[in-house]
């Protein structure tokens, strides 16, 4: 049975989020190239927030200002705080917490949007093994994005 999503849950909330976003997207900026995985060099972690937000637009850091997570990175965010570990806080789960919210996110716009052309290059990058292993934590974020049922 395919999920039915909670277009209420399908917002961005950053102050829910543990700014996945900052961390696990590569920015092809002229003056800034960061490749995926790796925090943005203008990130504060131990506040979720980023040192120059004010200055985005004028840097034309469009990726960064027009980003939509459709609620991935909350739900993502949420599921990891769940299990006690997130990448902020423990390190040896951030590939995992990075690569789920990267499935999630892509997987909530090839079901919400599926006649848009989108570049799935990291997901499609991805083993179809290291997909499998990840496979209960991007259900059950998805699952957060749900309608309940009764």
């Amino acid at each position: 049975m395919p999920r039915v999503y909670d277009s209420a849950k399908l917002k961005i909330d950053c102050a829910k989020c543990d700014v996945l976003c900052c961390v696990a997207f590569k920015l092809p900026y002229d003056d800034y190239q960061k490749p995926a995985g790796v925090a943005c060099k203008n990130l504060d972690a131990d506040k979720k927030l980023c040192t120059i937000h004010g200055d985005l637009e004028r840097r034309a850091y469009d990726h960064c200002t027009g980003f939509d997570c459709r609620g991935a990175g909350v739900a993502v965010s949420k599921l990891f705080r769940a299990m006690g570990r997130t990448w902020i806080s423990d390190p040896d789960v951030a590939t995992v917490e990075f690569q789920t919210f990267v499935i999630v996110y892509y997987t909530l716009l090839r079901e919400i949007y599926p006649e848009a052309k989108f570049e799935f290059d990291v997901v499609d990058k991805l083993s179809t093994k290291l997909r499998a292993d990840l496979q209960p934590f991007t259900d059950a974020a998805l699952d957060l994005l749900t309608t309940e049922r009764s």
